[in-house]
């Protein structure tokens, strides 16, 4: 054996030595890496109670009686729409890919102590709870992760938007929900003036004079579907003169509408269905003035409000119609014939006497209009419909919307299409993003295809 042989013979033994000592055992190379599996069983049909705890405040909804209640913080009517859309989206909802199992990247994913606790019971008693992160990759994504555990998963069939919602968006904020096939009769009792709307014959009138439906359609939409911006849950302060509404349907709604200043960009609402007081927006009553031909009105203070709605067409003699700031006095059919034709006076045009022939309303209600006569709570220089304060009068809190007029213009409700953005959405209307924000009480720019934007344009 020469020398070259040997050494390569001592080479091979050294690297086999070296593969020996190096390389896993066959214990070893049996073990591997297993992702965590979990399993999330909810029977939507079955919950009963929802508890979603957010970093500063806690939301409890529970079905009682068959009605959804929100029973903390406070005690009120659920929306029906934002339970079902969680229930919806949790019978819905899958286990996905599991995504990480460091403590350190929970927030990442906004699943640590900063994330939505959600706790959900069924009438069992059964609970399954959970922390939601954010969006996942597409809407109906979402992160999240078992209380007990690190495992971090992206789970599917759910927005983010149907958990984390304020309180107010988790309340009923529908003030009337009333179809608008169904209303025959609407009074409007605005100022010293009372206008009313009948459906005869398939058409709106005002008196005999058919009105068009480009003008009625508003306030039809308007009453038929009011939803409130906000809720007072405190005793408010109702010292201006209300716009008195009384509708006609398969029951009587009456609403009063009071503003929040003399020339205000909020209403207080307060209904004859429902102790709670709402919040809307001048817009909307814009809306239901408009077949009157009536700018939204600048009302004067009075000293009491009653506290229950009273219907626009309750019968007053001259006494009360003073006492009462000269509300309109609305005479019965049976005295049409007995009081003279002279004593009869249009409300068309405020201060402009026409025939009885040519009154709002013939056949039925006929408005009886005095002489003005001076308010003792109004300042001589002010008359009923007294112009708005200086600036430096108007409430703090309204300040910023009535001087930027974000919420003036015409209203435009767009429907999110594919490819769409906030950004590019904002840009066509000619908006910035963060008011679009504002007008829908979003918290995210992130938008999906169908969903509705309310939007408004400058004039």
């Amino acid at each position: 054996m020469n020398k070259s042989t040997k050494l390569l013979i001592a080479t091979l033994l050294v690297l086999v030595a070296v593969v020996y000592f190096f390389l896993p055992s066959e214990k070893e190379q049996e073990v591997s890496y297993k992702i965590p599996v979990v399993s999330v069983a909810i029977d939507s049909a079955s919950i009963v109670k929802i508890e979603v705890k957010q970093t500063a405040r806690s939301v409890v909804i529970e079905n009682i009686g068959g009605v959804w209640t929100v029973t903390t913080p406070l005690r009120a009517a659920a929306d029906p729409i934002a339970v079902a859309q969680l229930l919806n989206g949790l019978s819905k909802f899958k286990v996905g890919s599991h995504i990480s199992s460091n403590p350190d990247r929970q927030r990442l994913f906004q699943v640590d102590s900063a994330g939505t606790f959600l706790s959900l019971t069924d009438r069992s008693g059964k609970v399954v709870s959970m922390i939601v992160g954010k969006m996942g990759p597409s809407f109906s994504e979402i992160y999240f992760r078992l209380p007990d555990s690190k495992d971090v998963y992206l789970g599917n069939g759910i927005d983010s938007w149907a958990i984390n919602k304020n309180l107010k968006d988790w309340r009923n904020r529908y003030i009337i929900r009333t179809p608008s096939e169904e209303m025959n009769e609407i009074s409007i009792a605005t100022g010293s003036r009372t206008f009313i709307f009948r459906h005869e014959g398939g058409a709106w009138k005002l008196g005999d004079k058919i009105v068009e439906t480009t003008e009625m359609n508003p306030l039809l939409n308007a009453l038929s579907d009011m939803r409130a911006d906000d809720f007072i849950d405190s005793t408010a302060d109702l010292k201006f003169k209300p716009i008195a509404i009384n509708i006609k349907a398969g029951n009587h709604i009456s609403l009063n509408l009071y503003p929040t200043s003399a020339d205000s960009a909020h209403y207080i609402v307060q209904s004859s269905t429902s102790k709670q007081l709402y919040l809307i927006n001048k817009w909307t009553v814009q809306q239901i003035l408009k077949p009157t031909g009536k700018p939204t009105p600048v009302a004067p203070q009075v000293k009491q409000i009653a506290e229950t709605p009273k219907p626009a067409h309750i019968i007053t003699t001259k006494k009360e119609s003073v006492a009462k700031q000269d509300i309109p006095i609305v005479t019965p059919k049976k005295e049409i014939g007995k009081r003279p034709t002279s004593e009869v006076i249009s409300s068309t045009k405020e201060g402009e006497q026409k025939p009885a022939s040519e009154i709002i309303s013939p056949k039925t209600d006929v408005i009886n209009k005095q002489p003005a006569k001076k308010n003792p709570l109004i300042d001589k220089s002010q008359s009923l419909e007294p112009p708005a304060p200086p600036a430096d009068e108007t409430p703090k809190s309204l300040e910023h919307s009535e001087q930027t007029g974000d919420d003036e213009g015409t209203l435009i409700v767009h429907t999110v299409k594919k490819g769409e953005t906030m950004t590019t959405i904002a840009k066509k209307y000619n908006v910035r993003a963060e008011q679009i924000l504002k007008w829908n009480l979003l918290k995210s720019i992130a938008v999906k295809p169908g969903q509705e934007l309310y939007i408004y344009t400058k004039k």
